[in-house]
C-alpha cells in the first residue's frame, strides 16, 4: 500500500524543549530556506530536498522530502492504528541503507561540519495512521545541542578538528533510543580559520580539558589542547564560547599513535631467526623493510639449523616450532624478549586494537589532498630486480620527500570503495624508499603465509597477501588475530589457525 504524506502547516514542526520551560532551538518551514542554524537565536531551518525518515511500528516505511514548501512523499507499509514516528537527520547521511518494511535501526555521523551543521531531531504523530488521512502534525524534539567556540589557529585554510566527542549516533526505531557513541577518536570538524565556530553536538558527560593534540588543524600541522566542557544534553543552546587554540606546530618524529597516549616507533625490518651456517643461532631485524627471506623448503621443516621469517603465534621462544596442531601453540611468548635494549624500552608485537588504531583511528598528516593519510599499497623494487610488493604506514606527522612521486590518492587508506587499483599504484626505487624511510614510512612486505594446503606444508600468497601476527589469542585455544591485507583492503581481526608461519613486525614506546 502506498500512502502519501503531505504536511505544509510551518506550526506543525517545531521542536519542544527538553527540559524546563525555555525553547532553545525552534524549526520552521521555510520556502527554498537553507537548511542552516541561526546562531544568534538557534532556528532551523529546512532546505529544499531535505529527508524526513518514516516509521511505523517499529520498521522503516519511505522517506518524505521537502519540495520548497512542505514535506511530502510516499509511505509504505504502515501499520493501521499505531503514530508515524518521523526521524529528521539533517544534512548528514545514514551509514547503513535503510529497506522499507524491514529496517528497524540506522547509525548517523555528525563528524564533519565544515560547510552545514547537522541537526538530528525526532517527533511522533498527534493522529494514529489510518488510510482515510493523509495529513499529519508532529513536533520534532531536538536530540542534539548547539554550542559556540572560540578558535584561534595558526592555520587559516584548514578546519581545526576536536577529539574525543560523541560523533556518533545509533538509532534504534522499535524502541526510540538514540545511543550517542565515539567513532575514529570522536572527531568533530569545524569551519576553517579563526573565530567564533559553531557545532552540534550529541548529548555526553562532562569532560576534562584533553591531552596535547586533542584539538589540531585537519592537516595535523598544528595542534592544541580540546578544552574542558560541561556536561552536553538534548537541544541545549550553549553560548559561552569555549576556547580553543591550535598553533603548536607539529614535528615529524617517525612516530605512530597506538591509542589516545601510547606512540610507538616500528622496527626497522621483520623478525628473523637465522641459524643456518652459523655456530650460535641468533635473531635480528632485517637489514631492509622490504627484505623477505626465500621461501625454501627448509623453512616449512623441523630442523634447528633453519633461517626463518614467518613464525607460528608466539613462538618468541621455539621459532623452530613449525608443528601444523595449533595446540602446540597454547602459550604466547612475544619476539620482543630476543631484543633488549640499553635503554630500557620493550620491543613487542602491536595488539590487535593498536593495530587498528594504527590503520583507521589516528591522526595523521595530510597527504596528496588525503586527511588522515594512514597507509597506502606500493611496491618497491631493488637493484636486483626483485619487485616486492606490500603496505607503506606513514606516521603521526609525515612530510612526503621532494622529488619522490606523492602517493595516489586512490591507494592512500584504500578500502573495498576504490579496490581497482594496485600495488603497481606506487612504484618506489630504493633510492625513493630511503627517502621515504627517513621521513619515518615503514613498509611491510607482503610474506603471504606458511600453510597446509592440499595436504603439504608450504608458502603460499607471497608477494600477494600480507599477514603479521599480533598478540591477541582472543581466548581461543585454536585461532589468533593477526593483521591481512591484499590491495582490495586490510583486515585488523582476522583471525587464524595459530600453527601458521605469518611475518612480525615488533614497536616500541
Amino acid at each position: 500500500m502506498l500512502m502519501t504524506f503531505n504536511q505544509c502547516k510551518k506550526k506543525d514542526f517545531q521542536i519542544v524543549p527538553a527540559k524546563g520551560n525555555v525553547t532553545y532551538i525552534t524549526l520552521t518551514v521555510n520556502n527554498d530556506s537553507k537548511v542552516n542554524v541561526n546562531t544568534a537565536t538557534g532556528q532551523v531551518g529546512f532546505e529544499k530536498y531535505d529527508v524526513i525518515y518514516a516509521v511505523s511500528n517499529g520498521k522503516f516505511v519511505g522517506t518524505l522530502a521537502h519540495n520548497g514548501e512542505c514535506f511530502s512523499g510516499d509511505i509504505q507499509g504502515a501499520v493501521e492504528g499505531e503514530p508515524l514516528h518521523f526521524y529528521f537527520l539533517g544534512n548528514v547521511r545514514t551509514t547503513n541503507n535503510l529497506t522499507v518494511g524491514e529496517s528497524t535501526s540506522c547509525s548517523v555521523r555528525i563528524d564533519d561540519q565544515t560547510e552545514r551543521l547537522p541537526v538530528i531531531s525526532f517527533g511522533i504523530t498527534n493522529e494514529d495512521f489510518s488510510e482515510g488521512c493523509s495529513k499529519y502534525t508532529a513536533f520534532l524534539l531536538n536530540k542534539c545541542a548547539l554550542v559556540m567556540f572560540d578558535v584561534t589557529t595558526t592555520s587559516a585554510e584548514e578546519p581545526t578538528c576536536l577529539s574525543g566527542l560523541n560523533n556518533k549516533v545509533d538509532i534504534n526505531f522499535t524502541n526510540v533510543m538514540f545511543r550517542s557513541s565515539m567513532v575514529d577518536g570522536g572527531v568533530i570538524k569545524l569551519k576553517p580559520g579563526s573565530g567564533e565556530r559553531w557545532a552540534i553536538l550529541l548529548p555526553q558527560d562532562d569532560m576534562d580539558e584533553g591531552t596535547e593534540g586533542t584539538a589540531f588543524s585537519a592537516d595535523y600541522r598544528y595542534v592544541g589542547k580540546r578544552p574542558a566542557m560541561g556536561a552536553v544534553y538534548n537541544n541545549d543552546y550553549v553560548t559561552y564560547g569555549y576556547k580553543i587554540t591550535v598553533n603548536t606546530e607539529t614535528v615529524s618524529d617517525g612516530k605512530f599513535s597506538m591509542n589516545g597516549t601510547k606512540r610507538v616507533i616500528f622496527a626497522t625490518g621483520n623478525v628473523q631467526y637465522i641459524a643456518k651456517n652459523v655456530e650460535t643461532p641468533y635473531w635480528k631485524f632485517a637489514d631492509h623493510q622490504y627484505d623477505l627471506l626465500p621461501n625454501t623448503a627448509e623453512q616449512t621443516g623441523d630442523g634447528e639449523n633453519v633461517n626463518r621469517d614467518r613464525f607460528g603465534w608466539g613462538t618468541g621462544d621455539n621459532p623452530n616450532n613449525v608443528s601444523t596442531r595449533n595446540k602446540d601453540y597454547a602459550d604466547y611468548v612475544d619476539w620482543g624478549k630476543n631484543f633488549p635494549n640499553a635503554e630500557g624500552y620493550n620491543w613487542h608485537a602491536p595488539k590487535c586494537f593498536e593495530w587498528e588504531y594504527v590503520m583507521f583511528t589516528r591522526n595523521a598528516s595530510k597527504l596528496n589532498d588525503v586527511y588522515n593519510a594512514r597507509y597506502a599499497r606500493a611496491r618497491i623494487d631493488t637493484p636486483k630486480g626483485d619487485r616486492i610488493n606490500g603496505l607503506i604506514l606513514f606516521p603521526d606527522v609525515y612530510n612526503h620527500p621532494d622529488g619522490v612521486a606523492l602517493p595516489t590518492k586512490a591507494s592512500i587508506n584504500y578500502t573495498t570503495n576504490n579496490n581497482d587499483g594496485n600495488y603497481t599504484d606506487n612504484i618506489y626505487s630504493v633510492d625513493d624508499w630511503n627517502l621515504m624511510e627517513a621521513a619515518g614510512a615503514v613498509f611491510l612486505p607482503a610474506g603471504g603465509q606458511r600453510i597446509v594446503k592440499d595436504g603439504k606444508l608450504g608458502f603460499y600468497n607471497v608477494n600477494e597477501e600480507g599477514h603479521y601476527w599480533s598478540q591477541c589469542d582472543l581466548g581461543n585455544p585454536e585461532h589468533a588475530c593477526n593483521i591481512y591485507y591484499t590491495t582490495y583492503r586490510p583486515y585488523i581481526y582476522d583471525t587464524n589457525d595459530k600453527y601458521k608461519g605469518f611475518s612480525v613486525r615488533l614497536v616500541h614506546e
